[in-house]
């Protein structure tokens, strides 16, 4: 009794190292396959194309997860092999892909017709995308030329006759072209480089606009932007926005204490400061102009439908500190210092308007100035009209 029960632990013993060595291997594959993958990556964003085909192909044989794919599928419509690149696309809908995965495929896969289409290259798959070729099983694949059966009362009595000989399917000729004349593959390591953004921001700060004490000195507000990056090389761009500024009431001794708000719309420039070692946090100096068009408390008709009849011209100049995340650093936290400067108000009400208080009445006819702290967030897009990049590695 005691020997057939060591005999079974031993044996259950022995079925668990087994098991515990299959899970271990596959561990290991998934990782390998995980570590082809980044390096490919690296390769396709240092325009080395043919050795990250190697590299996701790696991928591949070690474990057909549908985003390797789609990686091959991009690199080798890179090098130009747009046959096996269609290949590549479609093992991804074969390989049980998420909704998203599907559609960046198809998204590509099209891209790549349309190239070929451009390049005058007949838009089928061949071989090279990662899939396995077989005739017997599937005959009408483009790229077999098909099997010879013998007959069997040929080859019977005259076996050396070439129909007796069973031939190997051979692929067709590559769909090979030359590099993508319109690239759609956003392939480049994120460093701070988009096309365009949108963001909001609110701020607080302090000073004093108009003569004095007609206004209160805090000033709380909230900004939209709008920032296109003119050369990404130098991470120079312009910045359109409008913002708009609440003060309280002053402290005046003589009449009602005003309150005052200001409505602007600016352009600006600005460049990223970036570090080597931190790309994601950078640096962000700005310095814009804008119209203000102003709106001192009780300066409507009574019906609130007369405000901002009060221009000045002003300017903006701010520091800020962003901090960018996400895949594609598409998601930006910010925070900035800055001052808005006012010039008098030169354009008011006209001296016909008995309802309407001149700029001398609201204290206007002189300038000023606010400084501020703000807060916010801005979301990067790839493209022009907005959307995310047409292609991004997986």
């Amino acid at each position: 009794m005691t020997r057939l029960t060591s005999s079974g632990t031993l044996g259950r013993a022995l079925l668990v190292t087994l098991a515990l060595s299959s899970t271990s291997l596959a561990q290991s594959q998934a990782e390998l396959a995980a570590q082809f993958n980044e390096e490919g990556k690296v390769l396709m964003y240092s325009d080395k194309y043919a050795e990250a085909s190697a590299k996701f192909r790696e991928a591949v044989a070690r474990v057909p997860e549908p985003k390797y794919f789609y990686n091959l599928c991009a690199s080798l419509y890179k090098e130009g092999k747009f046959g096996s690149a269609l290949t590549a696309c479609n093992a991804v809908s074969n390989n049980n892909p998420t909704p998203d995965l599907k559609a960046k495929a198809d998204k590509l896969a099209q891209g790549v017709k349309d190239e070929m289409e451009r390049q005058g290259i007949k838009p089928e798959p061949t071989g090279g995308g990662g899939t396995d070729m077989n005739c017997t099983a599937d005959p009408s694949d483009p790229r077999c030329q098909g099997e010879v059966t013998p007959p069997p009362d040929v080859c019977a009595t005259n076996p050396q006759d070439p129909a007796c000989q069973a031939t190997t399917p051979q692929p067709q000729p590559e769909a090979v072209g030359k590099p993508p004349t319109q690239d759609i593959l956003a392939a480049s390591t994120p460093d701070n480089k988009y096309t365009w953004t949108l963001g909001v921001e609110l701020f607080g700060g302090g000073g004093k606009i108009g003569r004095k004490d007609y206004y209160g000195t805090a000033g709380t507000g909230f900004r939209i932007k709008g920032d296109y990056l003119l050369n990404a090389a130098s991470r120079v761009g312009a910045q359109g926005y409008f913002q708009l500024t609440h003060f309280g009431k002053g402290d005046m001794d003589v009449g009602e204490p005003l309150k005052l708000d200001i409505f602007d719309v600016g352009i600006a420039v600005y460049k990223h400061l970036c570090p080597r070692g931190t790309q994601r946090l950078c640096l962000t100096p700005l310095a814009g102009a804008q119209l203000a068009l102003m709106s001192p408390a009780g300066a409507n008709d009574g019906a609130g439908s007369r405000v901002f009849e009060y221009a000045a011209v002003g300017g903006r100049l701010e520091v800020g500190a962003h901090y960018a995340f996400g895949r594609r650093y598409e998601h930006v936290l910010g925070v900035a210092l800055g001052v808005n400067l006012y010039s008098a108000v030169f354009s008011g009400p006209s001296d016909e308007d008995f309802d309407m208080p001149s700029i001398e009445q609201v204290g206007l006819d002189k300038g000023g100035a606010a400084g501020y702290l703000g807060i916010g967030y801005t979301y990067r897009f790839n493209t022009p009209l907005g959307s995310s990049p047409f292609v991004t590695l997986e």
